[in-house]
């Protein structure tokens, strides 16, 4: 382990692990070396108290036996475990069992207390502490001593993960079960890191442990280290037992962790400096649960000495007596006669679920979040549009079969009673058609902003998403804009169309324009173009353009503006024959921010190689409802620009009955139309004439 220039007491306090399955470091820092050469930097005081304290440890040990039997010293306990999307989670009964193990090796009522050898079992200690998880929250209601929230610090967790929840450190030990902690990677990894109580026991006191972790000897050895313990090859082998190393001269000086459990390992050999009990060199204690070695089963007893010198201390700033005071343990539910298995209200709800997007017919899983103070046992779920519309289980399966945009109400609950009021969450769960709403060619020139709205959706993750807007257009007068001008980094904003059926043409394609400019200074915007068959369940990528394909006027820091067509760029991709002869496809613009300026798209055409006869300018015509009894919508596309368009409707003689268009100019788009019984039409069979520069199509349309 790399050692601090300072004193020896600064030195490393997390346990690191390489590989994952073994324990002693790489020549990288353990994750507490850093925080406490912070924490020391941030208020040098902290140098002076841990000082004062090491002289009352030493005053301590003049007067306390660690032999003989003491008075059972109870440590209310809670558990914050910080979660992100499920990642992270621990079950209480792995929560409980981790307390059981604590218990036993600090009681040393372990089962491998047998393996401690035989020259270091007379200097095994049994601690007189037991450690309960607490029964009251700090109001006073029920709790199991576990607390449950969800926060994205935990997948790189350090002290900044303990703002999320935590209890008065005065009254509670606390213990944060993260995801994994920042600095973890190959071949070192942090398995937890804790803080010394002479770096003060106010908010960040206490051990971060990733949950991987927490069924081992992890959280023993980093609360020995919160009870003021270092690790027995602290500084190397020292100079004298009572004044270098771990400052317990019944622990031998070890030169450095080799997180081997070889039973020959001698690293030091001065051991008999200073008040050793040994009188000689001896082996490696690497049983010792403050070694990074696997074969852990003790303490020793002057390292019992150490720890309840900091647990006899009455001092408001370092020491613990307050913990474990008659008062408190009345304050958290800890004492005589204690509940072991208390029955609580959650006083917190959410879920989460597999799939927020799918086809009619399909199933989503909904599970439980654990963001409470009580374990359920009862769940009450509410699935609008779903198939069951409730539901009694922990984790239901829910199927979709009518297109639209649904709803979830949940609360969980013990036999105490229910969660209230319960969560809800409005549309979270989209269902589509498996049916393609149009088939190819397709036009979108952004004109027409109600087709805009039906065809297209928004879904930004942060920043300035996708927005219609009238300030620059290739062909029209509308685009889509992201305002990225002022986006931070990894902003992300999405553009999905609706559904297309590509194998109505031949080798089918996709085309649009796109206005974009870099600042003058930095950013790598990308614009990724997906796809998926599955009515957006999954997405594949189809291709990426960076700032640089992207750029198609000069760098500015000015919000920028295309100021006429020369700033457009042409974009074309052609599709896979896979893809290709898909019936039910969607398409997604991800724009992600770097720093760059703005970026408008328009005329996003998709379409294919087709005979002359096919080569349409009106497509996509539809009417509805048809038959119709009040009004209509009549939608329709242009593959080009039209001069002269005339929309008329005629009865089944041929004959005029009114114009809806005449002879009127349209750019290349997406128009709707509305038809009503205003115009004094009766029951019966009409058609309506498409006439674009003189190339007709006839629909028919049926009024009851």
């Amino acid at each position: 382990m790399k050692k601090l220039s300072t004193t020896f007491l600064g030195l490393g306090l997390a346990f690191c692990l390489n590989n994952v399955s073994a324990q002693a470091p790489t020549g990288n820092w353990c994750k507490t070396d850093e925080q406490t050469q912070l924490l020391e930097q941030l208020d040098p005081s902290i140098i002076q108290q841990r000082e004062d304290f090491e002289t009352y440890i030493q005053n301590f040990k003049q007067t306390y036996d660690p032999v003989a039997k003491k008075a059972t010293i109870i440590i209310p306990i809670v558990f914050h475990v910080i979660t992100w999307n499920g990642n992270g989670n621990a079950t209480k009964a792995e929560i409980e069992n981790a307390v059981n193990v604590i218990n036993q090796d600090f009681k040393r009522t372990n089962l491998d207390a047998s393996n401690t050898r035989a020259i270091f079992a007379p200097y095994a200690a049994s601690l007189d502490i037991e450690f309960r998880l607490a029964r009251k929250d700090p109001n006073g209601n029920c709790t199991e001593g576990i607390v449950r929230v969800e926060d994205s610090r935990t997948m790189a967790a350090d002290d900044a993960v303990k703002a999320a929840s935590r209890w008065d450190s005065k009254k509670y030990f606390n213990v944060w079960i993260v995801d994994f902690i920042d600095g973890s990677s190959p071949p070192s990894y942090i398995a937890g890191y804790a803080q010394f109580p002479t770096s003060g026991i106010d908010n960040t006191y206490g051990v971060i442990i990733d949950n991987s972790f927490l069924s081992g000897r992890t959280l023993t050895h980093e609360i020995g280290h919160c009870f003021n313990l270092y690790h027995t090859f602290q500084s190397g082998c020292g100079s004298n037992c009572g004044s270098s190393g771990d400052l317990c001269c019944d622990t031998p000086p070890v030169s450095t962790s080799s997180g081997s459990c070889n039973t020959s390992e001698n690293t030091c050999s001065n051991d008999a400096n200073g008040a050793d009990p040994y009188g000689t060199d001896v082996l490696d204690q690497i049983e010792n649960y403050m070694s990074y070695n696997s074969c852990q089963n003790m303490f020793s007893l002057d390292q019992k000495t150490r720890m309840m010198a900091v647990l006899n201390s009455t001092n408001t700033t370092t020491g613990l007596a307050q913990l474990w005071a008659p008062s408190n343990l009345a304050f958290t539910g800890t004492a005589d006669p204690y509940e072991t298995n208390p029955v609580c209200i959650p006083w917190g709800a959410d879920f989460t679920y597999n799939k927020n997007r799918v086809c009619e017919g399909e199933s989503v899983t909904f599970s439980d979040l654990n963001t409470y103070n009580a374990t359920p046992t009862l769940w009450d779920w509410t699935f609008v549009g779903g198939t069951p519309s409730t539901s009694n289980v922990a984790n239901p399966i829910i199927t979709y079969n009518t297109a639209g945009s649904y709803g979830v109400t949940y609360s969980p609950g013990t036999t105490a009673g229910y969660f209230t009021p319960a969560v809800s969450k409005s549309n979270i769960i989209t269902v589509s058609t498996i049916t393609a709403q149009y088939m190819l060619p397709f036009v979108e020139g952004m004109e027409n902003t109600t087709t805009y709205n039906n065809d297209w959706e928004v879904v930004t993750q942060s920043g300035n998403g996708w927005q219609n807007v009238n300030t620059a257009a290739y062909t029209g007068s509308r685009s889509v804009k992201v305002n990225n001008v002022t986006n931070a980094t990894n902003d992300i904003t999405e553009l999905i169309s609706t559904s297309f059926d590509l194998s109505s043409m031949q080798n089918p394609f996709i085309t649009w324009k796109c206005a974009y400019a870099k600042k003058t200074t930095g950013g790598n915007d990308i614009l990724t173009l997906y796809s998926s068959i599955d009515c957006g369940a999954s997405w594949q990528i189809l291709t990426i353009k960076s700032a640089s394909s992207m750029s198609s006027a000069p760098a500015t820091n000015v919000a920028f503006t295309p100021s006429g067509t020369a700033q457009w760029k042409d974009n074309l991709f052609t599709f896979n024959s896979t893809l290709a002869s898909k019936t039910n496809v969607r398409f997604k613009f991800h724009f992600k921010s770097n720093g760059g300026n703005n970026i408008y798209l328009d005329d996003i055409n998709i379409d294919g190689t087709v005979g002359l006869e096919e080569n349409k300018v009106i497509n996509n015509l539809n009417i509805f409802p048809n038959p119709m009894n009040e009004s209509a919508v009549l939608s329709f596309g242009l593959s080009q620009e039209v001069k002269n368009l005339s929309i008329t409707m005629r009865d089944v003689l041929g004959k005029e009955v009114t114009k809806i268009i005449n002879g009127q100019y349209f750019s290349a788009g997406r128009y709707t139309l509305s038809i009503d019984k205003e115009k004094k039409l009766q029951s019966g069979l009409y058609f309506i004439e498409f006439n674009a520069d003189n190339k007709v199509t006839v629909e028919k349309l049926i009024i009851r």
